[in-house]
């Protein structure tokens, strides 16, 4: 019974008219209507009416007047104390406002760019001020934590009051000295599949090819140049001539990590822990030296191997928009090659449209799919033939963790 009273009143039963009566859902309407019906009294009902009339109209000429007149005198900067950090870090934020009227300002809000997204209508203020005094330069430091990935703030910020009443709000833009990059979260992870290829490199996995590095796979005999701390000095006393051991040599395999630009369209938190997952694989395969590369939107960037290199990819992510073409089973080229690791960020519902590959053929072809499911399901009942499968209704980190090192573990042993 309660649900459907419930449903009866919050039930729109006439929708055409509501941007006849939109602005009768403001305070400075209703007021407005309550002055109307205060002068129809009087005039017709008793004089006394129109006192009441007066009241509100002088209420509502104070309402209006107050805050216009003080946004007229007040200004405002804001700055953050870094440039970049990560979704959930704590940010100092210092409020600089100027008050040029001899008296106090109070009821002062930050409102808009800080929470929600760019378009929402109502968001929640960023921080209160009670109090502004005349005359005076004055600085508040407050702590925001950005609730996600993005570039904040999304729009020009502003400083609002709508002191006495809150009938009327009057605003005025506050400038940004330096908008502030949120990053996403990336996922701690301590392993790395086997990354073995036949192009030769400083850095990489080790294999069994003559090299300077790596552990002892032979001896032979010397060769004008060797190093004489690679002598085998048992098997030099033995067959009485120079033999020097053979050590390995790394190799490095390019990887390629891809964001399914179709995936995630209308979703924003599945979107975030796409973009969560791309960020962990890339700061863990950057961080072993990786011929890395991350496409966003059919746009290949190439990760230079130097931190700066690293940090531009984040930007990136901070504030990727998906694509915006309609999603098909063509639009997604994979193409892949056994020097080349290939692995595809994609959901549940997509990953079912491209086919849902088998096992077999991810590990032949070098692609593998983390597929996230935005169900209700385990992460089991994410797909079969997913190399790793994330459900979002549970802890999408520790899952993640435990299945990428299972991985990695299979594939080493394999």
């Amino acid at each position: 019974m309660r649900a459907w009273f419930y449903a009866i009143a919050t039930h729109d039963f006439f929708p055409w008219s509501n941007r006849y009566l939109a602005w009768l859902r403001t305070p400075l309407a209703w007021f407005a209507v309550a002055a109307l019906a205060a002068g129809l009294t009087g005039a017709i009902v008793a004089p006394q009416g129109w006192v009441v009339c007066a009241i509100i109209l002088t209420s509502m000429i104070m309402g209006i007047a107050w805050p216009w007149l003080a946004v007229r005198g007040v200004t405002a900067e804001i700055h953050f104390d870094r440039r970049r950090c990560h979704e959930r870090d704590e940010v100092n934020v210092l409020l600089t406002v100027t008050n040029r009227w001899p008296w106090p300002v109070w009821g002062l809000l930050v409102e808009r760019g800080f929470f929600g997204t760019q378009g929402h209508t109502q968001q929640p203020a960023t921080t209160a001020l009670a109090q502004v005094r005349g005359w005076s330069n004055s600085r508040f430091k407050f702590a925001y934590e950005p609730p996600r990935r993005g570039v904040y703030p999304h729009q020009p910020p502003a400083l609002v009051t709508g002191f006495p009443f809150g009938i009327w709000n009057a605003e005025r833009t506050i400038p940004v000295g330096r908008q502030l990059i949120v990053w996403p979260q990336p996922t701690k992870l301590q392993s790395l599949p086997m990354l073995q290829g036949t192009r030769l490199a400083a850095t990489g996995s080790y294999v069994d090819r003559p090299g300077h590095d790596g552990d002892i796979i032979a001896a032979r005999p010397y060769i004008r140049g060797d190093s004489l701390r690679r002598i085998h000095w048992v098997h030099t006393a033995r067959r009485d001539a120079l033999i020097v051991c053979e050590r390995q040599t790394a190799s490095r395999k390019s990887v390629l990590i891809m964001l399914d630009p179709y995936a995630f369209t209308g979703d924003e938190k599945a979107l975030d822990w796409g973009l969560r997952v791309i960020a962990s694989l890339c700061r863990e395969f950057h961080s072993h030296a990786c011929d890395l590369t991350c496409q966003l939107n059919k746009e290949q960037h190439f990760i230079a191997p130097s931190t700066a290199g690293l940090h531009r990819l984040f930007d990136r992510l901070a504030a990727y928009v998906p694509s915006q073409t309609p999603a098909s089973k063509d639009n997604l080229q994979l193409r892949s090659t056994a020097e080349r690791l290939t692995i595809l960020v994609t959901s549940a519902k997509r990953w079912h449209v491209l086919g849902g590959r088998s096992e077999a053929a991810q590990h032949r072809t070098g692609i593998r799919a983390v597929v996230l499911n935005e169900g209700s399901g385990q992460p089991a009942d994410v797909d079969q033939k997913a190399w790793i499968g994330l459900s979002l209704t549970g802890e999408t980190s520790r899952q993640f963790q435990r299945q990428w090192e299972r991985q990695c573990h299979e594939d080493w042993a394999r």
